[in-house]
């Protein structure tokens, strides 16, 4: 499925990568890169970015290893299972200028990648999507250093997503197909008590898991949702009828239209981070 959405991704990536480094900090804070620089003592870091889609957050933990600290230099491996993917983040970063940055086709359940070679695991709502999360928790486990940090952005229940909510809810109606018909178990971490639980057994100790519902401030004029809704459902978007694409954005206004607030839409989005340390 994700072959045929590489396309929709690049297309929106310069225009979503504001947006996603305003809530990577929450990813980025969970790993605490500083702790793992003074406890390699002098040794650069290795970074591992799973699902990197077309950058983010490997891009920016990129550019904090490559910044003025010293005491805090490295290396990132942003990794995707999609070709087409690899290949937009490479141009990406080479256009970034991004140098301490590399690509690896990689399937989160079989890393390419040496037991105890990686410092650091990031991954932005990708382990969900794996056919067989558990394993991709316990190869994180496997390829990171003893002392080293995982951390994974998940989504909330979509109950405390409008957006989702909206959108399942209208492309079932329109075009027959939501969330599960389509294969995407966006979901599956939402449980916080249960992810907490998945992490302590894929081998990770010190879990811990935060909560956050950041809410932004966008024209009511704005179709917002296009990017989640292109990113998520492009390949059906692109074999549905004028009509029926047409008949979305209108479909898609009413039930979120309670969340103006002065002419801007307040929607706010719920997600988890969960994290955890290598023995």
């Amino acid at each position: 499925m994700w072959h045929h959405l590489s396309s929709d991704w690049l297309n929106w990536a310069d225009q979503l990568a504001p947006a996603a480094q305003k809530i990577n900090r929450h990813l980025i804070e969970a790993l605490d890169l500083p702790a793992l620089a003074r406890a390699a003592d002098g040794r650069a870091l290795t970074v591992l970015d799973l699902a990197s889609g077309v950058g983010e957050p490997a891009f920016g933990i990129a550019r904090m290893l490559a910044g003025d600290d010293a005491a805090m230099r490295g290396h990132v491996i942003a990794s995707d299972i999609v070709p087409g993917m690899c290949s937009g983040l490479a141009e990406r970063a080479v256009s970034d200028g991004l140098s301490n940055l590399s690509v690896v086709a990689a399937d989160m359940e079989k890393l390419p990648f040496a037991a105890d070679a990686i410092d650091a695991i990031s991954c932005r709502f990708g382990v969900m999507f794996c056919s067989d999360p558990d394993l991709a928790l316990r190869e994180s486990n496997r390829v990171l250093r003893s002392g080293g940090r995982a951390a994974f952005m998940l989504w909330a229940p979509m109950a405390d997503n409008p957006l989702f909510c909206a959108m399942d809810a209208v492309l079932s109606n329109i075009l027959g197909t939501g969330f599960a018909d389509a294969g995407l178990d966006l979901f599956g971490f939402a449980d916080a008590d249960a992810a907490c639980g998945r992490m302590r057994d894929a081998g990770f100790s010190d879990v811990s898991l935060s909560n956050h519902k950041p809410a932004g401030r966008i024209p009511e004029r704005a179709a917002f949702w296009k990017p989640q809704m292109e990113m998520l459902f492009g390949h059906h978007l692109r074999d549905a009828s004028d009509s029926a694409r047409g008949t979305i954005d209108g479909a898609m206004f009413e039930p979120l239209r309670p969340h103006i607030e002065d002419g801007h839409f307040r929607v706010p989005m719920c997600f988890h981070v969960l994290s955890g340390l290598k023995p």
